[in-house]
């Protein structure tokens, strides 16, 4: 119990950990956005557009290129993953700053330059670019080193005269001021996705978490009906086709090979078992010791008899084949109860441990069935209920012979021992020995 319960917590860290693991290839993924942004600006350099020096714009856009490179080839390295993105993210700030800071207007001549589309590219794009990593602590620190550096920019380098004169409005400072609230604006928008986003994230790792491990404890689609909340899942009274699959004589087996053989056999037979009823739209409700406990709960009565029958028959016919690759003994053999009726049917959880099962009359029928099969020494065992729901083409299948009645049969219904007659299912025989 401890080592599964170490497991779940390693398996729970991993479910944590999964977005790390997905943003791992981020920085190589985006070497296009920021070469187009590298693009964009060294178009900028060669029209001489900003303040500064052209050698100034090319050493700044080679430093960032250089940056970029070595963000890529660092991504590849599991150790660099805690740091990656937190430099990415302030190279990526310091570079709109820079492009904001070159391109203010420093006195009112400036104003006329047709420059903002430059100086704000790429401040919204790497805005963009870092909510993809969908984290809001990234997103926060570039939104705020940019907003801080523009501020201090405008302050630091802004001329005088650009400066609006008293109680008069100032072209440069509106056109400042809706910039930086644009940029706010559109941060605070990112921001808000990304919550949003992660919280969607979290909800599907959530949901595939929590169906991994219903999944080791329900059947094959159940676990997926209980995360969505599917009606299915819910306890209701219901009607179901039953199928008991047992292998008679597993005890002397045990004790005539060695235990690793016998339980690789076992194995080998529950996994068998498990794909046949499942390619018939049956749920495997639990493996009891050597035998296996089906049930058919979808589409209408008939079509759940037909369901079952059918797994019945795939299940039974490589009999022969198990036997000789398990070297089993004479007496081993493998033995199948059919039976319908109501049920409760759905998943019981106390709070501890989830279990999909079925209780009922019918449920509790089934072993009184298997019991009398036993002291028959009868193989194959349908009740007179399941085999009215059957369609004609698989009673004319089978040769039924009705079970004599013992005292104490009071509660057993009435059963009939079955041949499958079918070439394709093979001549197992109700009656064995």
């Amino acid at each position: 119990m401890a080592t599964g319960a170490s497991q779940a917590s390693k398996d729970q860290r991993r479910s944590d950990d999964l977005p790390e693991y997905l943003e791992n290839d981020f920085d190589r993924q985006a070497l296009v956005p920021r070469f187009l942004v590298l693009a964009i600006l060294g178009a900028a350099a060669l029209l001489e557009y900003g303040h500064g020096h052209r050698e100034g714009h090319w050493i700044v856009l080679a430093i960032y290129w250089l940056t970029t490179i070595a963000l890529a080839l660092s991504s590849r390295f599991t150790a660099s993953w805690a740091w990656l993105p937190w430099v990415a993210t302030v190279t990526d700030a310091g570079l709109a700053v820079y492009v904001i800071a070159d391109h203010l207007p420093r006195d009112a001549h400036d104003m006329l330059l047709a420059t903002d589309a430059v100086s704000l590219f790429p401040a919204f794009l790497l805005l963009i670019q870092t909510g993809l990593r969908l984290r809001r602590d990234l997103v926060a620190a570039f939104a705020g080193i940019v907003l801080l550096g523009w501020i201090a920019s405008f302050t630091l380098l802004v001329g005088p005269e650009a400066l609006p004169a008293p109680r008069s409005p100032s072209a440069l400072a509106a056109r400042q001021a809706l910039a930086f609230i644009s940029f706010a604006a559109a941060a605070g928008f990112v921001f808000y996705a990304v919550r949003r986003m992660r919280m969607a994230w979290s909800t599907i790792l959530r949901a595939q978490w929590d169906q991994m491990l219903l999944s080791r404890f329900l059947p094959e689609g159940v676990a997926t009906e209980v995360v969505t909340g599917d009606e299915a899942a819910e306890i209701a009274e219901r009607h179901a086709c039953l199928l008991l699959v047992d292998i008679r004589g597993f005890s002397a087996l045990t004790q005539s090979r060695p235990s690793q053989e016998v339980i690789s056999d076992l194995m080998a037979f529950r996994r068998f078992v498990h794909g046949a009823v499942s390619r018939h739209n049956g749920i495997v409700d639990k493996y009891l010791g050597d035998g296996v406990l089906a049930v058919f709960l979808h589409g209408t009565p008939e079509q759940q008899a037909a369901h079952a029958f059918d797994a019945a028959c795939e299940i039974l016919r490589p009999l022969d084949t198990w036997k000789s690759h398990a070297h089993a003994p004479a007496g081993v053999h493998v033995i199948a109860t059919l039976h319908c009726g109501s049920v409760l049917a759905g998943v019981f959880d106390d709070g501890r441990r989830a279990e999909f099962t079925v209780l009922g009359p019918a449920m509790n029928a089934l072993p009184r069935m298997e019991r009398r099969s036993k002291e028959a020494n009868l193989g194959v065992v349908v009740s007179k209920r399941f085999l009215r729901l059957l369609p004609p083409s698989a009673r004319a299948r089978i040769d039924a012979r009705p079970v004599e009645r013992r005292p104490g049969d009071e509660q057993l219904p009435d059963i009939l021992s079955v041949r499958f007659m079918h070439p394709g299912a093979g001549a197992h025989r109700g009656t064995t020995g």
